[in-house]
């Protein structure tokens, strides 16, 4: 009745702890979540107002499924300009969020018993929208000792003759660890003349922390026929809600991947499309103090983390997430979050949704009051072991 596939998903872990947190809060539960998944700042006033506007002038109809010409005019701007992404507006189709330009980027990528590599810890959505496209997953266990980023002899001996695909997440959630141009230039040298794409989600590249520098994939001379590059303003401009993304390509995959979105979606809101084209516009001082505040807030938490027995976090390098390794404590990494929800009110993700088990997924989009807080709780629960 059901199709296999479907059947065979598993649920995203983050999004039920997620859910879980925000219950237990609305139940007035005194919650310390650093389960969560997006900025806890406000979306700007000035992408709220243009929406605004877009409604007061009746701009929600229908527009081009590959979005808004205005908007895609200034992602090309800004790709060019700060990624050095040579593409035009043909080259960008505007998504329902970044998460569908994935879903859209595999499926005009994969057929059938094609080979993917997927650099484990990754995102909880990856393997099941590889499954999904009938394609085979092939995980290449990055180390703790190399702080979970994928070497280029990894890569070289996961390499076979059908692999189709390498996504790529750096910053990455959830290691919040990034690759230097030197790495990628590596990597793209060991993948180029073998037909194998790149799809390079970036989507916290604005996060990005002690002077260290973003490099687009598709930057690198010669790569950018072969990578996908998926971005989007959930992260950078706190609209998650909006549920607007890009994924940037070729014109061939360009006009494939628009099928997709045709026949799917028809085209991204208009009305956050609107919202999007103001934040590109008036936004970057925005990104560059909620950057400097992350920072801030990361090595509040690393300090307490560092400091609490029993744990031993990896310092990010971006995003807003820290990963620990909890093995010393000798829980596995579901028991270890929800002894620590149900005990003490403290929401983490087991890591083992990302491929990590041993580990828990901190976010410290939260207030450093909060952080301190939860520090204080995690340390209970701790002695109580």
């Amino acid at each position: 009745m059901i199709n296999p596939r479907v059947r065979s998903l598993q649920k995203s872990s983050t999004l039920k702890i997620t859910a879980l947190t925000k219950k237990l809060k609305k139940e007035g539960k005194d919650v310390v979540n650093f389960a969560a998944g997006e900025p806890d700042f406000d979306t700007p006033s000035f992408a709220k107002d243009a929406a605004k506007k877009a409604i007061d002038n009746g701009f929600t109809k229908y527009i081009p499924s590959a979005g808004m010409p205005e908007l895609r005019e200034a992602i090309a701007h800004k790709l060019n300009s700060e990624n050095k992404i040579p593409c035009g507006p043909n080259n960008i189709i505007v998504t329902s969020g970044a998460k569908y330009a994935l879903f859209a980027a595999i499926f005009a990528l994969l057929k059938e018993k094609d080979e993917v590599l997927l650099p484990a810890p990754y995102w909880v959505s990856y393997p099941e929208m590889v499954k999904l496209a009938g394609a085979t997953r092939k995980v290449i266990n990055c180390k703790k000792e190399n702080n979970f980023k994928l070497q280029k002899e990894e890569l070289k001996k996961a390499l076979t003759k059908k692999t189709k695909l390498l996504i790529l997440n750096y910053p990455s959630n959830p290691s919040g660890i990034t690759y230097s141009a030197q790495e990628l230039k590596e990597f793209y040298e060991i993948i180029k003349g073998k037909n194998v794409f790149v799809l390079s989600d970036e989507i916290y590249e604005k996060l990005v922390y002690d002077e260290l520098e973003h490099t687009s994939f598709a930057s690198l001379a010669g790569a950018y026929k072969t990578t996908v590059t998926v971005n989007g303003f959930s992260k950078s401009f706190s609209m998650t809600g909006w549920r607007l993304g890009y994924l940037v390509a070729d014109e061939e995959i360009i006009a494939q991947a628009s099928k997709i979105i045709d026949h799917t979606t028809s085209c991204a809101s208009s009305i956050s499309q609107a919202a999007g084209l103001a934040a590109l516009q008036h936004g970057k001082g925005w990104g560059e103090k909620i950057r400097r505040e992350f920072q801030y807030r990361r090595d509040i938490l690393w300090e307490g983390l560092n400091a609490s027995k029993g744990l031993v976090p990896i310092r990010s390098q971006g995003t807003f997430y820290m990963f620990c390794d909890i093995s010393k404590t000798g829980l596995s990494s579901f028991d270890f979050a929800s002894g620590l929800l149900e005990k003490q009110l403290v929401s983490v993700i087991p890591g083992d949704a990302f491929g990590a088990e041993g580990f828990v997924r901190f976010s410290f989009a939260t207030s450093k009051e909060q952080i301190h807080k939860g520090i204080e709780r995690i340390r209970n629960f701790l002695k109580d072991l």
